[in-house]
């Protein structure tokens, strides 16, 4: 029997169904579920994908527990694009001397770490591969730069925003080779994502000024699963759009731009110290 190899037409199905849905780790209080829509996960990942120059030759490294949005990248762009898909064995996840020797040993093009991870991976060798480096989940500090790009001549390190309620990443920076500041911005918004420092009356603040940044464009969640009223709280109707209906979410983190156009993160304007940026602990798929 000869099978068709023509995506399915499905009735009803549309960009705008569910893709998945994370709960978030409850820093702030009990945790939400997080609704996701495929458009979003679409735009992420091949916007990803044209970002890291991703393709058949290309290895991708899956460190972040599928229980995690973060994994949806390092999945959906291996996908998306062809590249081979790596997954490690549990213990390589604690052993920084291990995963650096398998990054090495498999020639891994791209992976995803955060901060914590490299603070642990200063004292490895020198990869010979040209590998892109992704931080992203907290705060990355301008001598962590400093210290890894040693460890990858051929290579890059991108700095990434991003929190569960806009698709995973909303802004990214890359590192140049000859980088000597003291500030790591998390730099500009990815294609179709639409970036805010607004005061509170929702206005824009002047340049340099510091602001609440809000999130608007594809990829915004649907919102928080039986959650109506948090969801009305936190995913406002987008003033700045000229779309029917489009919103922008509300992170809560105070931000300013630099000169460059860059955005560099402050903190929270809440006062509640988070480290972690990517607050999920639970991923279920879903329907319609």
């Amino acid at each position: 029997m000869t099978l068709s190899t023509a995506n399915p037409e499905i009735l009803g199905l549309t960009s705008r169904c569910l893709a998945y849905i994370v709960y978030t780790s409850g820093s702030t209080g009990r945790p939400k579920g997080v609704m996701v829509e495929h458009q979003g996960v679409v735009n992420y990942a091949l916007s990803r994908i044209d970002e890291f120059g991703l393709g058949t030759n290309s290895r991708v490294l899956q460190f972040t527990s599928l229980s995690f949005d973060v994994s949806v990248m390092e999945i959906f762009t291996a996908l998306y694009s062809g590249a081979s898909l790596h997954l490690l064995d549990d213990h390589m996840r604690l052993d920084r001397q291990e995963l650096w020797e398998y990054i090495e040993r498999h020639a891994i093009t791209q992976a995803a770490l955060p901060p914590a991870i490299l603070r642990e991976c200063k004292n490895c060798m020198l990869l010979s591969t040209q590998l892109t480096l992704i931080s992203a989940g907290e705060e990355l500090p301008a001598t962590l730069v400093r210290a890894i790009q040693r460890l990858v001549p051929n290579g890059c390190i991108i700095n990434e925003y991003g929190l569960t309620e806009i698709t995973i990443i909303a802004t990214s920076w890359r590192c140049p080779r000859d980088f000597n500041g003291d500030i790591v911005p998390i730099g500009r918004p990815i294609p179709n994502k639409a970036i805010y420092v607004l005061d509170k009356n929702h206005q824009p603040v002047p340049m340099a000024a510091v602001g609440e940044l809000y999130i608007g464009g594809v990829g915004i969640a649907r919102g928080y699963l039986n959650r109506p009223e948090l969801t009305a709280n936190m995913f406002l109707p987008d003033p700045f759009s000229g779309k029917k209906d489009a919103r922008m979410y509300k992170t809560g983190d105070l931000v300013r731009y630099l000169p460059d156009g860059n955005i560099i993160f402050l903190g929270r304007n809440d006062q509640v110290k988070i480290r972690s940026v990517t607050r999920s602990t639970r991923l279920a798929l879903g329907g319609c």
